[in-house]
């Protein structure tokens, strides 16, 4: 995952210097998340976060945008099945799954007039695990059900109960509409990466967030 963010930047810096135009925008931008997982053999039920970042865009003169930004971004699932990756665990509620969260993106600006435009994209994006918790339920040894709480990245008893991957990352597309200094984005993100251990689980984030542009 690390080697396609490096091919993608160096993509976007191989572009011709002459068509550039000094135009940089910054934002900053909040919304809404709703992420679930890709598991094999198992189920995933989707849960709702939240995000919040800044904005970097970088417009060329022939209306194509180079796109980055940092974002908080909290994510979670739930997967359930019988004896979980061949233990007694029946569920794990990801209840918190924090990253940090860097796109690179390029988009077409399209204006349509009356300060309105339309700006699809795509790309990918990197993100790292910087927090939250899970809940695993199982049956333990006298076959009585529990319940145990686990940090998501960095569980006390070892891999086993470490439900989470630190590193993530995949495609990502995304549709901006923008009035003025404002616009409302819709994003998905495709993870390519494993990032849960339970069912080898991969990210799937579908994102619809507000932004607040300051021109310079």
């Amino acid at each position: 995952m690390k080697h396609f963010i490096s091919l993608f930047l160096i993509a976007l810096f191989a572009i011709p210097a002459d068509i550039m135009a000094q135009s940089w925008n910054f934002g900053i931008e909040a919304g809404y998340v709703n992420n679930t997982l890709d598991v094999s053999e198992y189920k995933a039920t989707a849960r709702s976060g939240f995000k919040f970042g800044l904005d970097a865009e970088y417009q060329l003169a022939n209306k194509i945008c180079l796109e980055s930004g940092l974002a908080y971004i909290r994510k979670g699932a739930t997967t359930s099945g019988i004896r979980l990756s061949g233990t007694e665990i029946n569920s794990i509620k990801f209840a918190e799954i924090d990253y940090l969260q860097l796109p690179v993106m390029i988009g077409y600006k399209f204006n349509i007039g009356n300060h309105f435009s339309i700006k699809p994209s795509v790309g990918g994006y990197y993100a790292v695990g910087v927090g939250g918790y899970a809940l695993i339920d199982g049956v333990d040894a006298f076959n009585q059900p529990y319940t145990e709480r686990t940090s998501t990245f960095s569980g006390t008893n070892g891999t086993a109960y470490r439900p989470c991957n630190r590193n993530d990352g995949g495609l990502a597309f995304a549709l901006n509409i923008g009035y003025r200094n404002f616009s409302i984005k819709a994003e998905y993100d495709l993870g390519l990466a494993t990032a849960t251990h339970y069912g080898n689980g991969k990210q799937r984030t579908f994102s619809v967030s507000l932004a607040y542009w300051i021109f310079k």
